[in-house]
This record gives structure tokens, sequence and C-alpha cells, in this order.
């Protein structure tokens, strides 16, 4: 989930488009593949008709991304996965959605997987993720906050982090921000990644990133 994380924000940097090979770690866990699991694993993430209106892209996350420092994956490998699914992410004028969910074997192991991640500094990864992504373009980065949001637990596991900030151009500063929500229930775990840039592009309302959570937290159940 952590490198998940850093795929979602450096996609969401370079709106690249490309997909890349994803490259299995001796930390990734175990895969044991079930149509039934799957499908509620794809049935989880975000999809096009959840957005609404608006041009929208499709956006094949680069999986071969290099990890910042900050951004290390747990070790997963005594879990066992029985569905996962992770694109496709979208793309609209600067602002960015991701997402991906994940089924395991029991519940218990669900609930390892999101206590062992859930440990890692989310908002530290994306701010190294985040230059990461920028670097070399000239542009000057600026971190205006950082921190957990208040909100209502939608899961009974769950934890959350968004970074507020600023890119400076030749032309123009624009603000934006950078926010992550990560959701267990019962055998299920979800991610979902919303960096939204201020005009003159067109960032995404707070409430359709409400609803978006809700979506999520609430396809947890079956």
């Amino acid at each position: 989930m952590i490198r998940r994380l850093v795929v979602l924000l450096v996609s969401s940097c370079l709106i690249a488009g490309v997909a890349g090979a994803a490259t299995r770690k001796p930390t990734d866990p175990q895969k044991r593949i079930n149509p039934a699991d799957q499908a509620w694993a794809a049935g989880i993430r975000i999809h096009r008709d959840d957005l609404g209106g608006g041009d929208w892209r499709v956006e094949q996350s680069q999986s071969n991304v290099a990890a910042p420092q900050g951004c290390k994956d747990p070790d997963l490998s005594d879990l066992v996965e029985t569905g996962d699914a992770e694109n496709p992410d979208f793309s609209r004028h600067g602002s960015f959605v991701g997402s991906g969910a994940a089924v395991f074997l029991t519940t218990k192991q669900a609930t390892a997987a999101f206590q062992r991640v859930a440990r890692q500094s989310f908002n530290r990864c994306m701010i190294s993720a985040f230059k990461q992504g920028m670097a070399g373009s000239g542009a000057r980065l600026r971190i205006l906050s950082s921190g957990s949001i208040a909100m209502k637990s939608p899961a009974p596991h769950f934890v959350s982090g968004r970074v507020r900030f600023s890119v400076s151009g030749p032309a123009a500063t624009i603000a934006g921000r950078i926010t992550f929500y990560f959701f267990a229930r019962g055998r299920a775990t979800a991610m979902l990644f919303v960096s939204s840039i201020g005009k003159p592009l067109q960032p995404i309302p707070a409430s359709v990133e409400s609803r978006l959570v809700g979506l999520v937290a609430g396809r947890l159940h079956r």
C-alpha cells in the first residue's frame, strides 16, 4: 500500500498515462487470487461513473517508479491476498483521483496488513514523493500544512492525511492539496488518493472528495 501511494502520487505529478511493469518484491503479500474476491476488490475502487461529469481521463499508473526516502513498504510476505485491484486512475485538468483495494484470506490478515501499513508516515511519504515527481520542473514547492483530517471514521480501521501546498513558476503560483484515505473492514482494505490543483486548473470540490470517501467505505461491506 505504501508503494501504491507513491505510484499514485508520482503519477499525479507526472500525469504520464504510461503503464510500467510491476516488479514483485520479497515483502509483497502472497497471491492466491480467486474470482469472487477479485470481483469484490475491483468493485471497491473508484470507477469513472463515480466521478460525475467532466473531462476525466483514464490513467494507467506507472508501477515501476522508485520509492523516495520515507516511503518504505512494510513486510506483508506472511499474508495472503485473494483479490487485488489498482488500475485505472483518473485525471482532469491537473487534478487526479486514484484508488486501490485488496482482499485478504482472513479478517485477521487484513487487520494485520492495515496495522503494519498504518504505522508508516504517510504525510512524509507524500511530501517526498511529490518532490520526486516535480524534480527538474524548475518550479518552487512550498508546503503550507501537513496532518491528519478531522472527520468521523468511515470504517472500523481508518487513517488519513492531507498536505496543502503551493507551486510557483515563472507565470503563476497555484495552490493545491493531496490527500490519502486508508480503510479496512473485514477481509477488505482500500486506499483512496486525491490530488486537487487550484485555479486556473480545475480543482476537485471538497463535496466530491467526501462523496468518493463514502463510496469506497461503503463498498468494503459484503
